[in-house]
C-alpha cells in the first residue's frame, strides 16, 4: 500500500508553488480606485492521502523554485497571502488588493485514495496606498 501511494505521489507531477507577474495596462485602477502596477497570480498544489493527510506540497515561501514541503498542509489562504506579500515587497508596491481565491481537488484517478489539491489566487499590486476621502467643511 505504501509503495502504491509513493508511486502515485511521484507520478502526480505539477506539485509546485508558482507566482506570475503580469504588468497592468496604463491607467488601470483597483476596485478602491488605487493605481495598479501589476496583476499577480499565485498557485500552490499538493498531493494528499484520503483528501486530508498532506503528503507533498509546493512551498509557498519559495514560489517558482523546486522547493517542496513533506507532510505539511500548504493548500490554504495563508499560502496565497504569503506569496502576494512577498510579491508586493519584491515589486516595491504598497500592497495588494482585490484578492480572489479558489480551490480545486481531484481524486478520481486514484479511486479517491490519493488526492491532488490546489489553491489559486489572483490580486492586483497597487502602486500607492489608497487615499482616505476627507469631507470638506
Amino acid at each position: 500500500m505504501l509503495a502504491a501511494a509513493l508511486l502515485a505521489v511521484f507520478s502526480a507531477g505539477c506539485v509546485t508553488s508558482t507566482l506570475k507577474y503580469i504588468p497592468a495596462a496604463p491607467g488601470t485602477t483597483s476596485k478602491k480606485g488605487t493605481p495598479v502596477s501589476y496583476v499577480v497570480e499565485g498557485m500552490n498544489t499538493g498531493v494528499y492521502l484520503l483528501y486530508f493527510i498532506p503528503l507533498w506540497t509546493g512551498n509557498p515561501y519559495h514560489p517558482n523554485q523546486r522547493s517542496y514541503d513533506l507532510l505539511s498542509h500548504r493548500i490554504d489562504d495563508k499560502a496565497i497571502y504569503r506569496m502576494f506579500t512577498v510579491a508586493a515587497a519584491r515589486m516595491h508596491s504598497a500592497g495588494f488588493q482585490d484578492t480572489e481565491i479558489s480551490y480545486r481537488s481531484s481524486g478520481i484517478w486514484t479511486l479517491w485514495i490519493i488526492w491532488k489539491r490546489s489553491v489559486h489566487g489572483r490580486a492586483v499590486l497597487v502602486s500607492e496606498k489608497p487615499h482616505k476621502h476627507r469631507r470638506r467643511r
